[in-house]
Formats: C-alpha cells, sequence, structure tokens
C-alpha cells in the first residue's frame, strides 16, 4: 500500500517544474524511489546474514525516503510560490500520508488551503504572512522563544524575500540558543545528563559552531559513557561474585567497549579469561585421565577464545587426537587377533570333529566296536591366557568408570575364554549399571 502511496505521489511530482529539480542538485524522484526498491534484502537468503544487516537497511530506507519526500516538498514549495495552491495542497497531502509529522508540508497544506480560490490571492497572501509575523512576535514578546522561532521560520521559508523576517529569525536563533543552553545548564545542575544533552545538542543546531556549546556536548557526553560503563561494570561484577563467569565476560566487554582505557575493567576481564580458560582445561584433562578423548578435545576448544596460550591448546589437542588414534589401532589390532584366535580355534574344532566322524565310519564299516569319539578338550591354553588378559585390561578400564571400553574387553575375554566366570559377571555388571541399576 505504501509503495503504492509513494508511486502516485513520484507521478504527480513528475509534473513540476524541471527547474526545482536542476536548482536543488538532488535525483529525481523516479530513480529515488528505484533506489529505495533497491535497498531491500537482495540476494540475501541465509537467515543470519538477513538478521545481521535489517536494522542497516532499515536505515538506509529511512534515509533514502527523507531526502525523496525533502525533493517533493521542493516541488511543492515551487507550486506555491508561482500561485498554484492546488497542486502545492495536493503535493503536501500526499507527503503527509507517507509521514505524517513532516511539519513542513503540514505548514504548507494549511497556507495553500488558505489561500487557494482566493480573488486577490498576492493580498491574501501578504496578509497571511503579516499574521503569522505577528503571532511570532506575540509568542517571543511572552517569552515563548521555541514557538516564536517556529512560527518566524514558517514566515520566511512562505516569504523567502522578506527581510523584516530574516531579521527576526536571525536575532530569535540567538536567544532560543540562549534558551536550550540555560535548560541544558538546569539539567545538568540536577544531574539529568540525558536530558541536558538534548538541550545542548539543540543549542548546536542553531548554533553549529558555538565553542562553548561543543565544550559542553563533549563533557556531558564523557560523563555519561563513564556512567555507562561504571554501570556496566557493576553488574559484570554482581554476575562474578555469583560466579557465572561468562556474563560476567560479556560485562566486562561492553565496559571496556565504552571506556577502553578504563584499567579496573582490563584487568578484571583478564583475571575471568583466565578462569574460564582454568576451568575448560581442568574438564578436558579430567575427560582425558578417563580416555574420553573426544569431550577433552570439545572442553580444549572452548577454551580458545579465552585463551593467551593458544600454542598450548593446541598442543594438547593434538596430543588427545594422537592418544584416540593410538588406543583405536591398539583395540582394532586386539579385535583382530581376537578374531583370528576363535577363527583358528572354530577351524580345530571342526577338524576334529571331521575326524571322529570319520573313524566312526571306517569303524561302523568293519563292523568292529570302537570307543566314542571324544569330543573337543574345550579351548587352547593360549586362548585362556588371552582371555585373563583382557579382562584385567577392562577391569582397569572398569575402576575409571570408562564402561564401554571395560564392556569392549570382557567381551573379548569371553569369546576367547566362554568359561570366564569374572567376565561374565563383569558384563551383567556393567549392563545394570548403564540401565540405572546399582
Amino acid at each position: 500500500m505504501k509503495n503504492m502511496i509513494l508511486t502516485a505521489l513520484f507521478s504527480a511530482a513528475l509534473c513540476a517544474p524541471a527547474f526545482a529539480q536542476e536548482k536543488s542538485g538532488m535525483k529525481s524522484e523516479e530513480s529515488l524511489f528505484l533506489d529505495l526498491q533497491k535497498t531491500g534484502l537482495g540476494s540475501l537468503s541465509e537467515f543470519e546474514e538477513k538478521k545481521k544487516f535489517l536494522e542497516t537497511i532499515k536505515l538506509e530506507k529511512q534515509k533514502i525516503q527523507g531526502t525523496m519526500l525533502g525533493n517533493i516538498y521542493e516541488n511543492a514549495l515551487d507550486y506555491y510560490h508561482q500561485g498554484n495552491y492546488e497542486d502545492a495542497k495536493d503535493l503536501a497531502l500526499k507527503i503527509l500520508s507517507i509521514d505524517p509529522n513532516f511539519q513542513d508540508a503540514q505548514m504548507l497544506l494549511e497556507a495553500s488551503n488558505q489561500l487557494r480560490g482566493s480573488a486577490r490571492p498576492g493580498m491574501s497572501e501578504k496578509l497571511m504572512i503579516e499574521d503569522r509575523f505577528r503571532t511570532a512576535l506575540s509568542y517571543y514578546n511572552e517569552g515563548r522563544i521555541v514557538e516564536a522561532h517556529t512560527k518566524m521560520q514558517e514566515v520566511v521559508k512562505l516569504s523567502p524575500n522578506n527581510i523584516k523576517a530574516k531579521y527576526w529569525l536571525a536575532r530569535m536563533k540567538d536567544d532560543l540558543k540562549g534558551y536550550y543552553s540555560q535548560k541544558g545548564e538546569e539539567a545538568y545542575k540536577n544531574r539529568d545528563l540525558k536530558e541536558a544533552l538534548d538541550n545542548y545538542y539543540n543549542a548546536l543546531l542553531i548554533r553549529p559552531k558555538d565553542a562553548r556549546t561543543i565544550e559542553w556536548i563533549t563533557r556531558i557526553e564523557n560523563e555519561l559513557r563513564q556512567q555507562k560503563a561504571n554501570d556496566t561494570l557493576k553488574g559484570a561484577l554482581e554476575f562474578y561474585a555469583q560466579g557465572r563467569l561468562k556474563d560476567a565476560y560479556e560485562g566486562l566487554k561492553r565496559a571496556l567497549e565504552i571506556q577502553p582505557g578504563d584499567s579496573k575493567a582490563g584487568k578484571l576481564l583478564a583475571e575471568v579469561k583466565s578462569e574460564i580458560e582454568n576451568g575448560y582445561l581442568a574438564a578436558g584433562k579430567k575427560y582425558y585421565g578417563a580416555r574420553r578423548y573426544t569431550e577433552a578435545i570439545g572442553e580444549w576448544d572452548k577454551a580458545k577464545p579465552y585463551t593467551a596460550n593458544m600454542s598450548y591448546l593446541v598442543k594438547l589437542i593434538s596430543r588427545a587426537r594422537e592418544q584416540m588414534k593410538a588406543e583405536g589401532d591398539e583395540k582394532r589390532r586386539r579385535a583382530d587377533e581376537a578374531a583370528r584366535r576363535v577363527r583358528a580355534e572354530e577351524a580345530q574344532r571342526a577338524k576334529e570333529e571331521a575326524d571322529r566322524a570319520k573313524a566312526e565310519a571306517e569303524a561302523k564299516r568293519k563292523g568292529v566296536s570302537v570307543e566314542e569319539v571324544k569330543k573337543p578338550q574345550g579351548i587352547s591354553e593360549e586362548n585362556r591366557l588371552a582371555g585373563q588378559q583382557h579382562y584385567m585390561e577392562g577391569l582397569k578400564f572398569f575402576q575409571n568408570s570408562n564402561y564401554e571400553k571395560a564392556r569392549d574387553e570382557w567381551t573379548i575375554a569371553r569369546q576367547l575364554d566362554p568359561a570366564n566366570a569374572d567376565a561374565a559377571t563383569g558384563l551383567k555388571r556393567i549392563e545394570q549399571i548403564l540401565s540405572g541399576g546399582q
């Protein structure tokens, strides 16, 4: 809907005299409208990218819209000075439909409405200007400096060649600057720093190069910045006292962004970073001692934003990865060895069974009595000893609460020696623990 209003406004504005655009040196309404359309999110497709640039785009759109409406206002003012009050009124209405707070457009609308249809527009305009001039002086005499200045500005905008209005406007500017400076000083004495700063900035808009006003603004901004930094530092210290180290860290960073030279905040930030890093280091070493290398690496990675010794963290992570690879290789080697032994044992049993069957068949063929062929004698002494060794390795892991690796070792022990009751008992115990039992 808003784009439709803008398009209609541009179409109307293009009917204004061409010299208005040349005189202002600004882009045409059509090109500004195209620029406004181009400031959308464009080809950005990632949600985070859109989120990141949303505020910037919003500000750019507002800036372009302000420039565009200012250009349309200049065209409307040209209509007014040419005596074309009807078109001036129409453009002012369309500007206000987009920005109801555009005060100059409101002024132009009121003046155009007052003069359009007049039989003697020149005389009517003169009377209107005189009436506004008297109103401005009346405000001034009553001490209503802000209203007087605003009203006299309107007179000068509607009648740029009015020497008398220009004189009084310049005089009122000095008084208005003094008015805002006094208000700023009063607010400062009451320690309302934001109100004081607003008033001094208003004074600076009237006299942009006034050294005393600039000095006051600099002073108040420094105090506001220090006040904000102190409040932020106080919040960070409260987080620190509660043991919320990361919140304290973020708060201290913000305090230093406000006041980069704050030595107290800088020193505390270094201490907090060290504590956070040490926490991650200790957690990583605990995982490393329990042979939980992935978790150890994860903790050490978290320590990176807080460390002053990155090479040490890189060394720890490298060592963990090497140890993880070595133990993985050893585990695969043991599993392969156990599987090889099981296959050899199964092959031996199959051979013995085949020999027994062959002997029985031969005895039956000859019709002679034979003793019952013995069954395989079970596992070899070598497998029994290997199974016991895997049981002992699993026991070490179990005592360190590394139940996954203990289960792997005891499973291999049972494969090598199915009669190993200790391994069977250990496996049952692990199942109870992992399922939440005691």
